[in-house]
């Protein structure tokens, strides 16, 4: 099941992606979307009211993002969960909930 569905996001209940949750592909996503949205390490920590060594452990790979700061990230910018943690290649969501 897609976690854009579990996490209402998206009401697209399927599940096409066998991808395990991996700190590396979720990391590099992290910093390609902060680059994509202006960004910078500090003013992403500011928004999400976390440390520069947190963001730092998240966008290097060596801690998985918390679920809370993906989802607040995923909200505020109408991206994809599954896409954020590596595991869907599909950027937005399919079918917002409302």
């Amino acid at each position: 099941m897609s976690f854009d569905y579990l996490l209402g996001l998206s009401d697209f209940k399927g599940n096409n992606h066998n991808r395990h949750l991996n700190k590396e592909p979720s990391g590099r996503r992290l910093r390609l979307f902060g680059r994509e949205n202006g960004y910078t390490q500090t003013s992403l920590f500011d928004k999400l009211k976390t440390t520069h060594s947190t963001l730092s452990a998240y966008e290097s790979g060596k801690t998985l993002i918390l679920t809370t700061f993906a989802y607040q990230i995923c909200m505020d910018n109408g991206i994809s969960f599954d896409w954020l943690v590596g595991r869907s290649d599909e950027k937005t969501n399919k079918v917002k909930v409302v």
